[in-house]
């Protein structure tokens, strides 16, 4: 009876512990659902914790993989150059790192590149852009559709461990229950 109790106690204080591990993402540039409106030249990720090696961070535009350049990690960011000015249109960065406890993190940011069009001398061509820019501004609807679940992910972990806790507590629960 003693050594399964002290199983149960055991998994008490390890399963808290794991859920608790992994390293999260404080801040990004771009952030998740941000419409860019000047040229960047880098993509940057900060997370809670100091990173491995380890870390990757790949850029598409409509499905289309786009290059970027000198991916490196400095602490707890991770960093990628982007060689060229991103053109107007929909991108969705997906990265993954490595914390230092070994536990892989990953996710996903969507935003929105958004350039002012050049302006030309005449009324009827700015017209035109202007309208362009108006066409291809989000409305509400379309930004929250943008914006992925996060919370599915954030809850995903704890969510498991509680499960995992519970079927070995019913274990306990029987096998003390026959013991008796």
């Amino acid at each position: 009876m003693k050594k399964g109790l002290s199983i149960i106690i055991l998994l008490l204080f390890l399963f808290p512990t794991m859920a608790s591990a992994h390293t999260k993402l404080v801040s990004s540039n771009p952030s998740n659902g941000q419409v860019i409106t000047e040229p960047i030249k880098q993509i940057t990720l900060e997370f809670e914790e100091a990173l491995e090696q380890l870390g990757t961070i790949k850029l598409f535009k409509a499905g289309t993989a786009t290059a970027v350049t000198n991916v490196s990690i400095k602490g707890n960011k991770l960093i990628a150059d982007l060689p060229n000015g991103l053109e107007n249109g929909d991108y969705k960065v997906e990265w993954k790192v490595v914390s230092e406890d070994g536990h892989p993190v990953t996710g996903q940011i969507p935003f929105k590149v958004q350039l002012k069009q050049v302006e030309t001398k005449t009324t009827t061509e700015n017209k035109t852009t202007d309208k362009a820019v108006k066409d291809q501004t989000p409305t509400k609807e379309e930004q929250k559709e943008a914006t992925p679940k996060k919370e599915r992910s954030k809850y995903l972990i704890p969510l498991i461990a509680i499960g995992l806790f519970g079927i070995a507590l019913m274990v306990g629960g029987v096998v003390l229950w026959n013991r008796r």
